[in-house]
């Protein structure tokens, strides 16, 4: 049952890494974005006054998902702050308006599908490795290892 457990956490681990990939930002233009994408954007100077006057965030790179873009304005809904660790710990968001002029430069949050095969492979290589090494301990009727006490002098609990 034990061995079972361990299995099934270690597949669990693999599952979620290979879910979270590795990701990268690539560069792209702003009218090539499409709405709802995960975004990194580099702000103007005066947006970055708005932002920390407004909304009290520090930031001349902003992260967020694109929610709205027209010619006049681009909405972005950004992390504005978190809750405390005893409330659950959950993000804040707000969605903030900035003429296109203000977003000096976007880039796109993509899978990097390299880095994620390459992650992916090491995991089950680890994954295989514990499974083997489990396997191995847990056998019954196999030798104990070497080392350790002679037979007699080992204590039973």
């Amino acid at each position: 049952m034990r061995d079972r457990s361990s299995r099934r956490a270690v597949l669990a681990l693999s599952g979620a890494v290979v879910l979270v990939g590795c990701y990268q930002y690539v560069p792209r233009s702003l009218d090539a974005m499409p709405i709802g994408a995960r975004v990194r954007a580099q702000l103007s100077s005066e947006a970055e006054l708005a932002f920390r006057d407004s909304l009290g965030i520090d930031a001349r790179v902003v992260k967020g998902t694109l929610v709205d873009r027209n010619p006049q304005r681009v909405l972005l809904e950004v992390r504005t702050a978190s809750s405390a660790p005893a409330f659950g710990e959950r993000s804040l968001y707000q969605r903030v308006a900035v003429t296109p002029q203000d977003v000096l430069r976007v880039e796109f949050r993509e899978l990097n599908r390299g880095k994620t095969s390459a992650l992916a492979v090491a995991m089950a290589g680890v994954a295989a490795f514990v499974i083997v090494e489990l396997v191995g301990r847990n056998r019954p009727g196999a030798p104990d290892p070497a080392g350790g006490p002679p037979p007699e002098r080992r204590v039973r609990w």
